[in-house]
């Protein structure tokens, strides 16, 4: 009786700390057919050194109701004033702008709900290879590919 007491116990923290992580982002969603969900850890220039720059990027596609729900995100840290702006480039094509507060920004782009529309460079984002933050002289500050 023991045995089957630790059994489910085990499985009720397993499934717990699994659905946990699910809803922080930490697992990603299945990959039905026409959509993706990649991540990848952004790796800072001299530049990005000189001001603790640390970022993440993700790409998110969904099928929904006979629409490819898509999503792009871009995270980063660094240690410059509030109000600090860096320009974010996907595949080449400037995507938006990340403005600091207490030491993170982030830009988020979707297609949801229509009639959204993504910025060029960026959809499908399943296809996006390069990211790359610069700063406002045009300096990378982070980059990374897909």
């Amino acid at each position: 009786m023991q045995r089957l007491t630790t059994t489910v116990a085990i499985m009720v923290m397993l499934l717990g700390v699994a659905n946990y992580a699910a809803a922080k982002g930490g697992l990603p969603p299945g990959q039905p057919a026409g959509g993706c969900a990649k991540a990848i850890n952004l790796t800072a220039s001299p530049a990005g050194k000189a001001i603790g720059a640390t970022g993440k990027a993700r790409v998110r596609a969904f099928p929904n109701a006979g629409i490819l729900n898509q999503d792009f995100v871009v995270e980063m840290a660094a240690v410059v004033p509030d109000g600090t702006t860096f320009m974010v480039f996907a595949n080449g094509l400037p995507t938006g702008m990340i403005t600091i507060a207490l030491g993170h920004g982030r830009l988020a782009v979707t297609n949801v709900p229509p009639p959204n529309v993504l910025p060029a460079g960026t959809d499908p984002v399943c296809s996006i290879l390069p990211v790359i933050v610069a700063d406002g002289a045009g300096n990378t500050i982070l980059s990374g590919s897909f």
